[in-house]
């Protein structure tokens, strides 16, 4: 990402945030990232290897993001600790993920941080300019006065957004920040059930199919409901649940199947219940004509999309 030509300089802290969080958040049982770096704390090879991965991950590409700019080193040293931090508290040594903070809550925190560092507006901190006692004026003048300026200190600190709606960027910003929240809230959900956000997939891809709620790993792959390794991964785990099935196909016996168990098919039942409420929650903010509304903008977004990829 922070390569990529089409992620703007304002947008880059809060995409870096969402995608950063977001892998970790769906980072498969069996990856080998986390054993990485707990041997790195006392197995030399491990941590210069550690080392030399985020050297090539991390420090190269915001060396060429921030060039020869002031305290470029200091930057992208704080960088990397922060991001390397959230990694070590909250996935490493608290729950993973740290149910003390949910990624809706973190995120946007994280992309102010973020923005301040690759700025180095926090390296730079400054007073708030002095004012002068506002005079108490009689009269009708009172009710004209403005309202105060924000603490120009603080507002340093804060990232620049842009206007709502005022471009494709802050458009795609809070579509993004919507996503990640909503998943949030249903990979809380699923996980009261005892199992992944990315295993429920994989359970709702079956039931999706219909009676008799029946896939090939690869057709569940090619629905992009986890990867074609994390198919495997989670069908191990959901058979052992007792959620879903393995079967071989009756005229092709190298073909294997996954089909829904009825316990499977009941718990997607509940977590599809469970999760109708809580978007009627999520969208009680809006009287139902705003809902059909943003349905509609919604909707036509989605064929501008699929029009431009033709």
């Amino acid at each position: 990402m922070l390569d990529d030509p089409s992620v703007g300089r304002e947008e880059l802290p809060h995409a870096l945030a969402h995608d950063y969080l977001d892998r970790w958040d769906r980072l498969p049982a069996h990856d080998p990232w986390p054993a990485l770096i707990r041997s790195g704390l006392s197995h030399p090879p491990s941590a210069e290897l550690l080392s030399t991965i985020l050297d090539r991950q991390v420090s190269e590409p915001l060396r060429r993001l921030l060039g020869d700019c002031d305290a470029a080193d200091a930057r992208i040293a704080m960088i990397r600790s922060i991001l390397f931090g959230v990694i070590m508290e909250r996935y490493l040594f608290a729950h993973e993920p740290a149910t003390s903070v949910p990624t809706d809550t973190l995120e946007p925190v994280l992309a102010d941080v973020l923005t301040a560092a690759l700025t180095g507006r926090i390296l730079e901190p400054q007073p708030p300019e002095p004012q002068a006692p506002e005079r108490q004026i009689p009269g009708p003048q009172v009710a004209e006065r403005q309202a105060p300026e924000p603490d120009p200190a603080s507002a340093r600190l804060r990232p620049a957004r842009e206007a709502p709606g005022a471009s494709g960027p802050a458009v795609f910003a809070a579509l993004n920040a919507c996503t990640a929240r909503y998943r949030t809230l249903i990979g809380r959900v699923v996980k009261r059930h005892g199992i992944s956000l990315a295993a429920f997939e994989v359970l709702s891809a079956l039931h999706a199919t219909g009676a008799p709620y029946r896939r090939t790993m690869g057709e569940i792959a090619a629905a992009g409901a986890v990867s074609a390794g994390g198919v495997t991964q989670h069908a191990d785990r959901l058979v052992e649940a007792g959620l879903i099935e393995r079967e071989r196909d009756g005229q092709d016996r190298r073909i294997v199947h996954l089909r829904l168990t009825p316990a499977g098919a009941d718990l997607v039942g509940r977590v599809a219940e469970e999760r109708r409420t809580h978007e009627r929650e999520l969208l009680a903010g809006l009287v139902p004509g705003e809902q059909r509304q943003l349905a509609a903008l919604l909707g036509g977004l989605g064929r501008s999309m699929t029009a431009g990829q033709d």
